[in-house]
């Protein structure tokens, strides 16, 4: 755990290999994830309308899915290290007012959530 998915509109320009790199070592040092049960994947959105449909308008979506159990402050953690490491590589962007930055945390629920790891 956990799951993260980073959804964006398919105009976006990034490492994806870098990012999620980056994120899963900031998300370690928290003491509060895992390395070894992190899953990351990146979905474009080829069909996405944002705001009025400016072409040029981008959009990031980073979801982390964990097991539940982790305190609001824990859980508020994890999602600004999201936030701030989006704000990094997408400052292009910032500056030139054309895209939107999300994150959201979700908890899965022990019991419907079930996992089988065969790489242990």
């Amino acid at each position: 755990m956990p799951h993260i998915t980073l959804e964006y509109s398919d105009n976006v320009s990034l490492d994806f290999k870098l990012f999620f790199e980056e994120l899963k070592n900031k998300l370690v040092e928290t003491g509060y994830v895992s390395a070894m049960g992190i899953k990351c994947r990146a979905v474009p959105s080829t069909v996405h309308f944002i705001i009025d449909g400016n072409p040029s308008y981008k959009m990031v979506n980073l979801l982390l899915r964990l097991r539940e159990g982790r305190s609001l402050e824990v859980r508020k953690k994890l999602s600004q290290i999201g936030i701030s490491l989006l704000e990094k590589y997408f400052q292009k962007e910032i500056t030139n007012k054309e895209i939107i930055l999300s994150t959201e945390v979700k908890e899965l629920i022990t019991g419907l959530d079930i996992t089988k790891n065969a790489i242990r």
